[in-house]
């Protein structure tokens, strides 16, 4: 097996890291000095006398008259937490204001890459990715928390030479659904595409389109909300880079990025959920598995006013090989994604449209307009269980005399082709096995010959 270069950068656990961690949980602690009524009572909902009558006896068995708090007895430990399955194992403290489930996803895949160019056919056998996982509430049930870890890329002979990223670590204090705050690192809220898991996708990896226009994980602050049962929308600051992802999006580095979405969701019900953007129910960002007709429109923007790649150590992705490319050091970069979704029991299909302004300061000529186009479709032949997949995407660069030399070869368009066919052994995503197939063709100007790419991939995946 060809072995796969590490970049130490994006798999150990960093100290600026650790430090984010620190002042998440400082955060979470203030709120320990907070009123000690419990919050289902504040918000109006019916108290269970009964939990809270179980706790109370057993702390004044043991001598314990502060009500809620654990003492070394056995007895109170068990009366205290109680233990189901929600989507995992679930442990929560019996009067609700505590709740953790911890989760683990593995995804092992294989894949062949034959390229036109010097590399020829790479053959790869490796964990894709390793995401260990934990959510739920503290101190008062609308308090949520979401952290996640990952180890990516780890080829069979790199398992004692990597380390631990953190990928996500965030608060959704959803105290009104209409309009809550959450702070942390976490998803950029941008186009769909992106906002999909990789646990849930469709085919085995996002698509080419995905690549060049998603915006990383970073750092910051956003509001989101859901109006009624159709309107859903978030709005964000992020200020520090969090994660250098170059595979599912460009990351920022130190410059600020700002970014709204909103959605309008049509045939279901729409309820809060974790996740990167936050949705449950029918409109969880899930290509497959819905009981209902669903259909949903989504509009986004992004806007980075000063993107620099000057001191080039942590910008990461596509948007720095563009700047790269077109000779330009600084600029102001504008994005915008439009996309439709419908799905009903045994058919699903999306359209997403991405378009980028680059307007540059620094070097370049004048202001870049790409676009990018993706259609996907599933039809299940077997209900739950089998599902054929395709996927269209197309990429547009701007070529135009202001921003191409007359002399200058550069990447003219791309255009993905992927085939693929998904068994889910839980009828969900739990447990699948994925197969899929590429053919990329890149064009370029100058009369430059294509570049091809094919790319064969086979994934399993087990989350618990």
């Amino acid at each position: 097996m060809i072995k796969r270069p590490i970049n130490p950068n994006c798999y150990f656990f960093k100290a600026h890291d650790v430090k984010f961690v620190r002042l998440m949980l400082v955060l979470i602690s203030i709120l320990i000095f907070s009123p000690g009524d419990d919050s289902r009572a504040q918000s109006g909902e019916a108290v269970d006398t009964e939990k809270q009558e179980d706790v109370t006896t057993s702390d004044y068995e043991t001598g314990d008259k502060n009500n809620g708090i654990l003492t070394s007895t056995p007895q109170t430990f068990y009366n205290y937490l109680k233990s189901h399955s929600d989507g995992g194992l679930v442990f929560e403290s019996k009067n609700g204001n505590f709740r953790i489930r911890p989760s683990v996803r593995i995804q092992y895949q294989f894949s062949v890459t034959d390229n036109d160019n010097d590399s020829g056919t790479v053959t790869e056998l490796y964990f894709r990715r390793i995401r260990l996982s934990f959510d739920g509430h503290a101190f008062r049930p609308w308090l949520k928390y979401l952290v996640q870890f990952s180890r990516d890329n780890v080829g069979l002979d790199q398992n004692n030479r990597g380390g631990i990223a953190l990928k996500d670590a965030y608060i959704d204090a959803v105290y009104f659904k209409k309009i809550f705050p959450r702070i942390g690192q976490f998803m950029v809220p941008f186009n769909r595409e992106q906002l999909t898991s990789s646990a849930n996708l469709l085919l085995v990896e996002r698509s080419i389109a995905n690549k060049e226009f998603a915006v990383a994980r970073d750092r910051g602050a956003a509001l989101y909300g859901i109006l009624g049962n159709h309107i859903v929308y978030g709005a964000g600051v992020f200020i520090k880079n969090g994660v250098d992802e170059t595979e599912e999006g460009t990351a920022v580095g130190d410059g600020v990025v700002y970014a709204g979405r909103i959605q309008s969701n049509f045939g279901g019900t729409v309820k809060y959920g974790m996740g990167n953007f936050p949705l449950d129910g029918d409109y969880k960002l899930v290509p497959d598995f819905t009981k209902k007709q669903i259909l949903v429109f989504g509009a986004a923007l992004v806007g980075i006013p000063d993107f620099d790649i000057s001191n080039d150590t942590s910008h990461r992705g596509a948007l720095d090989k563009r700047f790269t490319e077109l000779g330009i050091v600084r600029g102001g970069v504008v994005s915008i994604a439009a996309d439709a979704s419908y799905k009903q029991p045994m058919y699903n299909v999306e359209a997403a449209y991405l378009g980028r302004w680059i307007d540059p300061d620094e070097g370049g000529g004048g202001t870049v307009y790409d676009q990018g186009l993706r259609i996907q479709t599933g039809v299940f032949f077997v209900p739950d269980f089998l599902e054929m997949a395709g996927r269209w995407s197309y990429i547009f660069y701007d070529t135009s005399p202001e921003v191409a030399g007359v002399d200058e070869s550069l990447r003219d368009t791309r255009m993905e082709l992927t085939y693929g066919i998904n068994v889910f052994f839980s009828k969900n995503d739990n447990l699948k096995l994925q197969l899929s197939y590429s053919f990329i063709n890149n064009t370029f100007t100058q009369g430059a010959p294509d570049m091809d790419q094919k790319v064969l991939r086979i994934q399993f995946q087990v989350i618990f």
